[in-house]
């Protein structure tokens, strides 16, 4: 019997009132000068505050189809778009919807092979137009925020920006913390008011807010001394201080500003297509080329969208996907919520001859696992010798999640996936005053590759064939050998392989090897394999549940205690936090329950 969904809050809707054509030519043609600002904003609706919560207004409604159905039906995708908020949207001198978002929502319709359809929201009427169906999805540099994911849903982060402190040129302030006691500027009603109250509540830091009608009136406020500082979205401040010998960013952010699209809750279909269609972009260079188009010449955030494998070679097409919305015979929270165990797979039963790296994955593997329920007050029981059938256990409902799940879209036809937890891939391996850093420096030397990891020749070819460089290869039998082949033996040049096979021989030869990070090279994997937690396919609130919880685990440092042993240092990424409460589904998720 499928379980009656919570009740979920909507937001008012403000009253719109009609705007004459004289108005609108008006604010076409206005252009507004100031001491630190300048801005010509064109919009067909006035900017409205962000929504407020009616916790008197409820839903219960599921959804009875998906998307997905409509999309195949009518041949076109109506996507909900901000038309004052460049370089995201606005509305151009040509009348037409222009900006990084448009751009993105008109690609999304070409890659699946349908009409776009752009439809005027604001911050005010943005998610109901949606859950009213009036719109199919929101790309309007919506914040993903932890309190909205009761209503809507949320594809991948597609734009990682966030909120930042300006203050003047002058000022001593360093970090935020240098912060207290003075004054901050706001716009009143704007994602940046929330910002500054969330750091309060955070850090306890004494703050005094200031609160403007426009950012334009805050930056002159702080020219003018009545503020310390302002805190507003950072493209945003550097799109409209234009002169720069005045004021100052500072590098610490104030509090992180996802932008993500809003889907339909629980359309499961209509994300994964979304998602795949966003990693395809992100593969194929679109996605660079819509950033560099709509901010001149500076490339997409390099890997701020992770890839997942078998993203495919053609575009996504929604015939790929169904138009129903199949949900769980059984939801995992509230058997967490009555303290019940949570069953885990994906573990391994390991030999007393397992190689290192299998170790170390496996005991990183059960220690998230652990970390995780310890925060839902849980103990875990873990399947037994379950890393081969880990995702059926999920979808057959014999497990409640499964660690250790690779990113990969053959696994979304059974189970979700959660944001991942664990970055591995192919490095290099070197002695330590060895000048080789990548392939560029190995031409005609000896590679060495670990006869345990399929593919491995192929792949040290395909990396020579690119910079155009012949080298030789070596097959290393045991993986305990790695050192002895490069340091005495003499065999090899370098090691390329997994980093988990690496990293063991860097520890264990201080100061006489290391791993080579390219260089000034962006990225320093030759490839990438994400790890992440499975969970039952379209049971939303247990995937949200374990990913605030990873979140939390990473803001409080026990991730990246946990990663220590199976990453460098200089490897551990920074993980995407959604602003909102820690508190979630009857859980404190940044204290340790149960004892």
């Amino acid at each position: 019997m499928k379980a009656v969904k919570k009740s979920v809050e909507s937001h008012r809707r403000a009253p719109l009132r009609l705007v004459s054509a004289a108005l609108t030519l008006f604010l076409l043609c206005l252009s507004v000068s100031f001491s630190v600002l300048s801005q010509d904003v064109p919009t067909l609706t006035p900017p409205t505050l962000v929504p407020t919560v009616d916790a008197a207004a409820v839903s219960d409604a599921l959804l009875s189809e998906s998307v997905v159905a409509r999309l195949q039906r009518d041949g076109k995708v109506r996507v909900g778009l901000l038309y004052n908020l460049p370089p995201f949207g606005e509305l151009n001198i040509r009348g037409a919807v222009a900006g990084f978002d448009a751009d993105l929502a008109r690609a999304l319709a070409e890659a699946w092979g349908v009409e776009f359809e752009p439809v005027q929201v604001t911050r005010q009427t943005a998610l109901e137009l949606l859950r009213q169906g009036t719109v199919d999805m929101l790309v309007a540099a919506q914040i993903h925020r932890r309190e909205l994911d009761a209503q809507v849903e949320f594809s991948q982060t597609y734009y990682p920006t966030q909120q930042a402190l300006v203050v003047r040129a002058d000022d001593g302030a360093a970090a935020l913390a240098d912060m207290a006691n003075r004054r901050i500027g706001v716009v009143i009603g704007y994602p940046g008011e929330q910002a500054v109250l969330a750091w309060q509540q955070r850090t306890g830091l004494p703050i005094g807010v200031q609160q403007y009608l426009t950012l334009d009136r805050a930056l002159a406020g702080l020219l003018n001394n009545e503020v310390d500082g302002v805190v507003e979205n950072r493209v945003q401040l550097t799109r409209v201080i234009t002169d720069l010998s005045q004021v100052k960013l500072l590098e610490e952010p104030v509090a992180p500003e996802p932008y993500a699209v809003v889907l339909p809750r629980q359309d499961v279909n209509f994300r994964n297509l979304v998602n795949r269609t966003l990693q395809y972009l992100a593969r194929t260079g679109r996605l660079d080329e819509i950033h560099q188009s709509n901010f001149i010449g500076v490339n997409y955030p390099a890997n701020a969208l992770p890839i997942w494998a078998n993203v495919g070679d053609e575009a996504p097409s929604p015939a790929q996907y169904g138009g129903d919305v199949p949900y769980p015979a059984q939801y995992v929270v509230p058997r967490i919520q009555t303290g019940r165990v949570v069953r885990v797979a994906g573990v391994a039963d390991l030999p007393p001859d397992a190689p290192e790296s299998q170790r170390r994955l496996d005991a990183l593997n059960r220690a998230v696992a652990e970390a995780l329920a310890a925060r839902w007050g849980s103990t875990v029981q873990f399947i037994p010798d379950s890393v081969d059938n880990a995702a059926d256990l999920v979808a057959s409902g014999q497990a409640d999640m499964a660690v250790g799940m690779p990113l990969d879209w053959a696994l979304t036809d059974r189970v979700d996936l959660s944001a991942a937890y664990f970055l591995r891939g192919d490095r290099l391996l070197v002695e330590e005053n060895s000048q080789y850093e990548t392939f560029n420096d190995l031409r005609r030397r000896t590679v060495g590759i670990f006869a345990t990891e399929p593919g491995a020749a192929d792949r040290v070819n395909a990396r020579a064939e690119e910079v155009n460089t012949g080298v030789n290869i070596f097959t290393i039998l045991r993986e305990q050998d790695a050192a002895l082949t490069i340091l005495v033996q003499d065999n090899v040049d370098v090691i390329y392989g997994d980093i988990l096979k690496l990293l063991p021989h860097v520890e264990a030869n201080p100061g006489a090897l290391r791993i080579t990070t390219r260089g000034d090279a962006p990225n320093p994997w030759y490839t990438r394999t994400y790890a992440a937690v499975a969970v039952p396919r379209n049971d939303l609130d247990f995937r949200l549940l374990v990913d605030y919880t990873l979140q939390e685990l990473a803001r409080d440092g026990v991730l990246g205690t946990l990663l220590a042993p199976v990453m460098l240092p200089a490897d551990l990424p920074t993980f995407e936090i959604w602003p909102g409460p820690a508190a979630a589904f009857g859980f404190n998720l940044d204290e340790v329950l149960g004892g």
